[in-house]
Parts: structure tokens; sequence; C-alpha cells
């Protein structure tokens, strides 16, 4: 048996736009995934990925979406936790670039007396965020999360997770024999585009998948044996990478997340608009003097403006990474990206393009274990 849920497809087939180009074809369950076109381009690839179901432990709509996208592009094969791997062989140090697909989720523990479905957190969003936003229960039932608002007007404290409650409209008769204890949730939600900003719900980290597969669509001129890894189980302690990791015994590697605005400290807070980060702390983590000048010379060769990220709190995979057997040189690239106080979050389109041109570089320069080298 596996140990995860597996992907049965997506019915349908992808129909044509006006321009001639394949549209989307948009699975009706999202826990089956979302068909992307053959070429994928961000403006397609971001919505079609970030309304793609696949909350920590439940990756299996994000999986079906990602296969879709990367088909032609090399040997894709699933591990057992879930991580979606990409191998596109090369003469040089074997590199591992690694995105987390997983997006925050809900978990239901109990349905209370009136039908309501209470719930808890999976992964690291705050419960003040999930008010008002719509949930796809395992791909089926669809509810929109409310909470128990204080008796006393003035009361300020923050809000727990054990307030929130999913009202499908079910009912007291049909909750509780609809919607199992234990049964996950995620955002439903697709990304959309506001002028320069990019607004949705999951693009933390579905942006960074988008772009990875951006950069490697059509890439030529690998110098390096590139391992591509999708992970999964990220807002559960960052299990998918470390375990990629701990397998692929890469020479060096290099981590695509995104970072929030107020997050960096030391060295200015960062901004969108401005380009992509590269990380210079977190918590427990350090990067790699070579594996730090392996980005900043393919910034500096695709002439990419980057800012500096600190985090003194919190942090990305990098860190598991980082720590993964001996030790693996390591380096966190980030997109910034800005909270709007509820589900969605916004994130700059030029950043995103200009974090492609980056990851393009990046697997297309040779990485010797020497700094400086070419």
């Amino acid at each position: 048996m596996p140990l995860h849920p597996r992907s049965r497809g997506v019915p349908g087939r992808a129909g044509r736009a006006e321009d001639g180009h394949l549209d989307l074809a948009h699975a009706r369950d999202p826990a089956k995934g979302v068909a992307v076109s053959p070429k994928p381009s961000l403006d397609s690839l971001l919505p079609a990925l970030s309304e793609a179901y696949g909350p920590p432990g439940r990756e299996e709509g994000i999986r079906a979406a990602l296969r879709r996208a990367l088909r032609g592009m090399g040997t894709v094969r699933e591990d057992a936790l879930g991580n979606l791997h990409l191998h596109l062989p090369g003469k040089g140090k074997r590199l591992l670039l690694t995105a987390h697909m997983d997006a925050p989720g809900l978990i239901v523990t109990r349905v209370d007396a009136s039908g309501l479905a209470r719930l808890t957190l999976l992964g690291p969003m705050p419960a003040a965020d999930w008010i008002g936003a719509v949930v796809s229960l395992d791909g089926s039932a669809r509810g929109v999360v409310g909470w128990d608002r204080p008796r006393d007007a003035k009361e300020t404290r923050e809000i727990e997770p054990e307030a929130l409650y999913l009202e499908t409209g079910l009912g007291a008769k049909q909750a509780p024999k609809k919607i199992e204890v234990g049964t996950v949730g995620a955002l439903l939600d697709r990304a959309e585009r506001l002028g320069d900003l990019w607004c949705g719900g999951n693009l933390d980290n579905r942006a960074g998948c988008a772009a990875v597969v951006a950069a490697l669509s059509g890439v030529r001129g690998l110098r390096n044996d590139l391992h591509v890894v999708f992970a999964a189980q990220s807002d559960l302690g960052a299990r998918g990478a470390g375990t990629s990791a701990f397998g692929l015994q890469p020479d060096v590697a290099v981590v695509l997340d995104v970072a929030f605005v107020g997050e960096s400290r030391g060295t200015g807070d960062i901004a969108l608009g401005k380009g992509p980060c590269l990380g210079l702390k977190e918590e427990g983590y350090l990067p790699h003097p070579r594996a730090l000048d392996l980005a900043k010379r393919a910034a500096k060769a695709a002439r990419v403006p980057h800012q500096w990220l600190i985090r003194e709190s919190g942090g990305s995979d990098a860190r598991a990474v980082r720590a993964s057997r001996a030790g693996v040189p390591t380096a966190l690239v980030a997109i910034p990206a800005r909270k709007t106080g509820g589900p969605r979050v916004l994130v700059n389109a030029n950043d995103l393009e200009q974090t492609v041109k980056l990851l393009r570089h990046i697997v297309t320069t040779p990485y010797t274990g020497e700094k400086g080298s070419r």
C-alpha cells in the first residue's frame, strides 16, 4: 500500500483559446490536480499550480499538476514521502534545486452538535488569516472558515485555532455523516494578476514551484548534474527536503522559497519589486560560502538585482538541507511577498521573472566547490 494518496489524473482535455494557444484544463476536483499547457509560462502556470489541492501530507493534487507541467523535461519519479523528483543528467557536480510544494492546511478535529466542523492548523498560517477563506476538504466538500467571536466586544486576545470552524451548509444531521474527523482541508483559491502583482492564497510556495518549472522549460547548457525536488510536508518540519537531500547526497543545493515583507532584519527590510532575495541568516541556518558564491555569480551574470534576507526567527527548508548527512553546501533564494491580513498574499510579477532568470543561470553555472570558479 502507498504511504500517501495517489492522484488518478484529470478528466477532460485542454481547449484552444482564441489566439490558438493551448488553454489550461481545470479539474472539477482540486485533489486530482490541474492540467497545464505543454510549454508553460508564468501567466498560465501560476494560476494552475496555485489552485491545486496540496496541504501538508496530502500533496496529490499539486503533484499531478507538476507532473503535467514537467512532461518532456526529464525523468520524473515520486518517492515514499511524496516528494516529486526530476533528474536532468549532466557531467558536472550534483546540484539539488528544491522548492516545497505543500501549502498551509486545516484538519477537522470534531463536528459539533450544530453541524460545524471544528478545526486546527496544519502549517504556519495564523488562525486569524483563515477567517473568511473558502476551504476544500480533501478535494470534495467545501466550506467557509468562521470563528467564535468573543462575547466581550473589547476582547483583543489573539485568535486561537480552537475558535475556528468550517461552515459547509450540510447542517446538524448531514455534517457528522459526511465529514470525518481527521479530514484535511486546503485553501481553495486561484492566483490572479493585479497590475504588476500576483495575488493568491497559496503563493507560498506555489510561486517558487512555478519559477522552477518556468526556469527549466527549454533550458540549455546544463553544467551540473541537476536534481530538482518539489518537496512535500515542508510545513510539518521540512520533512521532504531533508529526506531528499539525505538520499541524493548532492554536492551543492539551492533552496527556493518566499520571504515576507517585515521578516528581514539587519540589512534593512525587503520590498516588492527589487528582485529576489539571497538568504544570509535564518533560524538554524547560515549559507555555505561557496554555495552563496554560486548564487551571487549567477545573479551577476544574469544581471538580476537582489536583496539580502536575514531572518531572526522562522525559516525555510534550507536548514534541513544544510544539515543533511555530514552537511550540504546550501544557498537560499527567496521570492519577496507581502501579506494582506487575510488568506491571500502578494508577489511582484517582475520579481518572479527575475527569479526565473536567476535560476536559469544557477543551473547553467558550473559548481566546482571552489570560490569564484567558473
